[in-house]
């Protein structure tokens, strides 16, 4: 029973890791979409150690924003947009292995979605954030100039 039990979790471990990562590249993109309609800059910050990100917006249009970021809205829950692993009941027990945005682990998007890093660099290469649950691996990759998002 056993022997026929395992290869079973290891799908249902796949595929909670699956779900995982259309949330993130959900969220990614609707932090985009957010910028681009309301004209601000918009960012997550990746927490690799606490398994979590947040996402947020410059309250100073067209500007620097320094230290004038407020928490977007989730559309869904009418909460912050933020999401820790350790603890969400639904995609409790992901990890985040790494996220690396131009050498920083905040993706950041300007006014016109074009993704940077957290000192408002333009990407030049592709941006990472790695994910493991039960020894399966994602890695959702952010194009440059684009911000196209895509899993592999």
């Amino acid at each position: 029973l056993a022997a026929v039990a395992v290869p079973r979790f290891n799908a249902f471990y796949a595929l909670k890791l699956d779900g995982a990562m259309k949330k993130v590249r959900s969220d990614i993109r609707y932090v985009q979409q957010l910028g681009i309609s309301q004209h601000v800059d918009t960012r997550i910050v990746f927490d690799a150690a606490n398994n979590s990100y947040q996402a947020s917006f410059c309250t100073i249009a067209g500007g620097v924003c320094g230290n004038s970021w407020a928490a977007i809205t989730d559309p869904f829950t009418r909460g912050n947009l933020q999401t820790y692993f350790n603890t969400d009941p639904q995609y409790g027990g992901i990890g985040i292995t790494s996220a690396s945005f131009g050498g920083g682990s905040t993706l950041r998007f300007d006014w016109q979605g074009v993704p940077q890093n957290s000192a408002r660099t333009n990407l030049a290469a592709d941006g990472s954030a790695s994910f493991s649950y039960q020894g399966n691996s994602n890695t959702i990759y952010i194009t440059p100039n684009t911000g196209r998002v895509r899993v592999q």
